[in-house]
């Protein structure tokens, strides 16, 4: 048996509770993107969540139990939250790298997230996210030619809400950041939220090597509607955290926004299409509305006049078809409905629709030149 180094530099984080996960896929692309480090400097780590420590070992190959760290996590929570908070409490790595049991890191991923980290004193290196399928990630929004000491606002960082990559422990643990284990989906929420609104830095590491999405991830994803107020419960419940009385309106904005959009709105529609609309979905979906508009400052004066026409149409009276005919416009993303805001002084902003799809565009042309040209630091 290979000793556990006590203070690796890098804890790479791996929650898993299913037999069902292709566990030994993302242990053998952890171990690989770690494979460029000093002896002792990476851990992968395992964390069984609704699993016996014993159960989960025998999923792994006998090389890789020889240097795999499994932990047990209590047995409570239904999303990774509980087991990702439970590495945080025990790492005693510098940083800390976590993994979804879908996934798989590129080889030597890790050990170029460290290197930018040691290099340019990072709280937090934001990977190259790719995918096996043909989707494309434009997130986060950043700047042209941005890619180093980012900032939460200008760089649109709230369009990515993963918590992959490599974060600075001490930075995490001083700022109160934490997995939300009451929330049935975007538990990861509370967590880079806090990173982003107190990190002292924040670098990418565009192109590849980086973190590998796969296509058969997708069944993780449950697709069965929620109510409405829990499909964006992890966006209100951030105003119970500690540290969120600090947070700018203009972050909480830029927030906000992103999550009315990518998040409010499409869970609106799959209610529609899947049959679940009704008096009682329309009277909830107005009130969490304006909660989440509540949020902070001029949040409504950024959104599209196609959205604004949308969250009228919230009410009991108002049939299916109507409603649907109305998010499909707010999508076609050429037509100067989606583009503008009712108010022309916001047509321009930061966070408002022209320029968040004219960046996104930007970045659709980054992301294709990233995956042929590699490692860029």
């Amino acid at each position: 048996m290979v000793e556990h180094p006590q203070q690796p530099l890098v804890d790479i984080v791996i929650p898993v509770h299913s037999t069902s996960r292709p566990l030994q896929r993302a242990v053998s692309s952890a171990l690989r993107a770690a494979s460029d480090a000093a002896p002792g400097q990476c851990r992968v780590t395992v964390i069984a969540h609704h699993l016996a420590s014993e159960r989960v070992r025998s999923m792994l190959s006998a090389e890789q139990r020889a240097v795999v760290h499994v932990v047990e996590s209590e047995d409570r929570g239904s999303t990774a939250a509980v087991p990702r908070n439970e590495a945080l409490r025990r790492t005693t790595a510098r940083y800390i790298s976590f993994l979804d049991s879908d996934d798989t890191l590129d080889p030597g991923a890790v050990t170029r997230w460290l290197g930018i980290a040691e290099r340019r004193g990072s709280d937090l290196v934001m990977p190259f996210q790719h995918h096996e399928n043909p989707r494309v990630d434009v997130t986060p929004v950043t700047r042209p030619f941005r890619r180093s000491d980012l900032d939460p606002v200008k760089d649109r960082l709230g369009y990515r809400s993963s918590a992959f990559g490599l974060v600075r422990v001490d930075a995490a643990r001083q700022m109160g950041a934490r997995f939300d284990e009451s929330v049935r989906t975007g538990e990861d929420q509370s967590f880079v939220m806090a990173l982003y609104a107190g990190s002292r830095r924040i670098d990418s590491a565009p192109g590849t090597p980086g973190y590998l999405v796969h296509a058969d991830a997708d069944a993780r994803v449950s697709r069965q509607s929620l109510p409405i107020r829990d499909e964006v419960a992890a966006a209100l419940d951030l105003t119970r955290e500690p540290w969120f009385a600090g947070v700018p309106d203009e972050l909480k904005r830029s927030y906000i926004l992103k999550y009315i959009r990518v998040n409010f709105f499409p869970a609106l529609e799959h209610a529609v299409r899947s049959g679940v609309w009704d008096a009682d979905y329309a009277r909830s979906a107005s009130a969490v509305f304006g909660e989440l508009t509540g949020y902070a400052p001029h949040v409504a004066d950024q959104l599209s006049c196609a959205d604004l026409r949308v969250a009228r149409l919230l009410s009991p009276g108002t049939g299916e078809r109507e409603l649907l005919a109305a998010l499909t416009e707010r999508r076609r993303f050429a037509t100067p409905d989606a583009l503008l805001t009712e108010r022309w002084t916001r047509v321009l902003g930061r966070q408002a629709p022209l320029r968040v799809i004219a960046a996104s565009a930007v970045q659709m042309l980054r992301y294709r030149w990233a995956l042929t040209a590699g490692t860029r630091d």
